[in-house]
């Protein structure tokens, strides 16, 4: 059944949208699941579903291009964690313990909690493929919350299976394949998260990278490891269906490979702010023309929460600024061309444009016009209300989930006035629950 047509009317709209820029006291149309128009004054159509968004902010569906949705409901358990042996100890160790049943419960209360929080599009780097079924049952969840997904096949299993195992992954990536194929407007689509080279060698890395480009899968891996952009760049692997985590070793004449290349970047500055990891990849990305985008990463420790991870990443990249500066004694900070560069509304790209294109949706999704997909996010402007000056820098600097009036998902009111419409919190809190009871019990 297709999704009943609609009319925000009234709202600050940042459409993302070179040509269209930010409009005051617009309209936005939808029909079919995608924008029909955008502008001022535009007229209802008989059955339309009319919100009135006067004093809010409609933007593009948040979009996350790498979080680990089984880490859901172990909350907090990171939240102490001291570098990646830490993590390994607490967190990775666990795989071996949770089942194809809490596959399923973990998805379903990560994702309901991420559309809550305005996070309409979800790259789901799933590394907890530990048997077929824990894929089928990620998959059934995803269906049931109704999120717009990426569902990255998780190719790093036990590491001490790993190369037996190989087979029937690949295997069933070839299924899954041919089950979940659609167009752009398939809310569910499946991609790989390939091995990371430093655990699986070169070899199975070559030919997981090569049945993603038979099938014409969109690709991710981590990139933790120095050196290995260049190893990946001399076998003839890069290209602009691969996106690459982290990064943080990178150095520049590696950024530009992978600009040359058309790739860009997943950052997790929460996850990797707390391993310790250089942060200077950031602003030299951005720089270099590989586009960045934003993810939560571990749940398990960094809330399920964008407009923090905007903030975060906006004062870390500013503040390396003011850094470079008092080291080269040009303090006090003056303005002079180029400086600062990192502005507000780039991290609202990160999350919105750059993240569409990051999961390979590019041209129809991030942005409010005709014709992209009508995946939206309302926000009341505050309590007290909202900022004077850019409304994106309202958006990324003052706004939080708390914030999220309405939700809109391919044209469909997923959440309205602070309520979800169509799903249970109390189902996500249960789920939570069941798979903590039998993990910890």
């Amino acid at each position: 059944m297709s999704a009943r047509a609609l009319l925000i009317r009234g709202a600050t709209v940042l459409t993302m949208d070179a040509g269209l820029g930010d409009l005051a006291g617009a309209d936005v149309r939808v029909a079919d699941g995608r924008i029909a128009a955008v502008g001022q004054g535009l007229r209802a159509e008989p059955g339309d579903e009319v919100i009135d968004a006067t004093g809010m902010l409609l933007l593009p569906g948040l979009i996350d291009t790498h979080t680990h949705m089984w880490q859901g409901p172990l909350k907090g358990l990171g939240a102490a964690m001291w570098g990646m042996a830490d993590y390994h100890k607490h967190i990775f160790s666990l795989r071996e313990r949770v089942g194809a049943e809490d596959m399923h419960d973990a998805t379903l209360a990560c994702g309901m909690e991420m559309l809550d929080n305005g996070i309409t599009t979800v790259l789901d780097f799933c590394h907890n493929v530990m048997s077929p079924e824990h894929a089928l049952r990620a998959l059934d969840a995803h269906r049931a919350n109704g999120q717009r997904v990426l569902f990255a096949y998780g190719m790093l299993g036990s590491f001490a299976t790993l190369k037996e195992d190989h087979v029937w992954r690949l295997a069933q990536v070839r299924e899954l394949a041919a089950s979940l194929a659609g167009d752009e407007t398939t809310p569910l689509r499946l991609g790989v998260a390939l091995g990371s080279l430093e655990y699986a060698g070169m070899a199975l890395f070559e030919e997981e990278a090569a049945t993603g480009r038979a099938l014409k899968l969109p690709m991710t891996f981590h990139q933790n490891v120095a050196g290995q952009v260049h190893e990946l760049e001399a076998a003839g692997l890069l290209g602009p269906d691969m996106l690459p985590v982290h990064c943080n070793p990178t150095l520049d004449a590696e950024l530009d490979v992978l600009a040359a290349h058309g790739c860009g970047i997943s950052f997790t500055p929460e996850s990797e702010v707390g391993d310790g990891r250089n942060i200077s990849v950031f602003a030299r990305s951005h720089r270099a023309g590989v586009t960045p985008s934003l993810g939560v990463d571990v749940p398990s420790r960094v809330a399920l929460d964008l407009f923090s991870q905007m903030r975060l990443t906006f004062w870390l990249m500013r503040n390396e600024e003011a850094e470079a500066e008092r080291h080269a004694g040009r303090t006090p900070l003056t303005r002079y061309p180029g400086v600062p560069f990192i502005q507000p509304r780039h991290l609202l790209e990160y999350v919105t444009v750059n993240a569409a294109r990051a999961v390979g949706l590019g041209d129809v999704l991030g942005r409010i016009a005709p014709g992209c997909l009508a995946d939206l996010l309302l926000l009341r402007g505050g309590a007290y209300g909202p900022s004077l000056g850019d409304p994106a820098a309202h958006v990324v600097l003052q706004s939080t989930v708390a914030d999220v009036d309405t939700v809109v998902i391919g044209g469909r009111v997923r959440k309205r006035a602070g309520q979800l419409t169509d799903l249970d919190r109390n189902d996500a809190i249960a789920a939570s629950q069941r798979m903590r009871h039998r993990l910890f019990a």
